[in-house]
């Protein structure tokens, strides 16, 4: 059984809970960090700036929007797989929710649950780890997929030829 079909196997709502769970963990935390942390500032500057006008109740405002935002991603996202090719192996909204989870779960590990854990901040370079390790898993889960959907369709293809 190779990868597509063992995510194709794991049900759409588990995954998308699994985005949604890191999402609201995300904005929740940041929330009550920022709150109880007076020299604390947001990081991300379009979150900053909104939260500048806003005020804190920013992020709180911002859960409804982005859960409905990242399934409406998912479904748009298979959508589209599903037209741009019609004989993959691969489970469009599967495939754009673990992506979405490989994203956004470095980020929530390096940036919040590490620091929170042992009490420091992993090492700042000049680049993000967290971005560098999301779009590492995220390159390393689409290069597999794409080899095992190009291994389906060979095999497909020569059983036809068989008959």
């Amino acid at each position: 059984m190779n990868i597509n079909q063992r995510s194709a196997k794991i049900p759409f709502w588990v995954l998308y809970g699994s985005v949604a769970g890191i999402t609201l963990f995300d904005l929740i935390f940041t929330y009550v960090f920022l709150s109880n942390n007076p020299n604390a500032h947001e990081g991300n500057p379009v979150h900053a700036y909104f939260a500048s006008i806003i005020g804190l109740g920013y992020f709180l405002f911002l859960i409804p929007i982005s859960l409905l935002a990242l399934y409406g991603g998912i479904k748009l996202g298979g959508w589209a797989i599903r037209r741009v090719d019609k004989r993959t192996e691969i489970n469009g909204e599967n495939y754009v929710a673990v992506i979405l989870v490989l994203l956004t779960f470095p980020n929530v590990l390096i940036n919040e649950i590490i620091p929170v854990l042992f009490g420091k901040q992993v090492l700042r370079s000049r680049f993000d780890p967290a971005l560098i390790l999301a779009i590492v898993l995220v390159t390393v889960y689409i290069i597999l997929t794409e080899i095992a959907d190009r291994k389906s369709k060979k095999k497909r293809e020569s059983d036809v030829e068989r008959m």
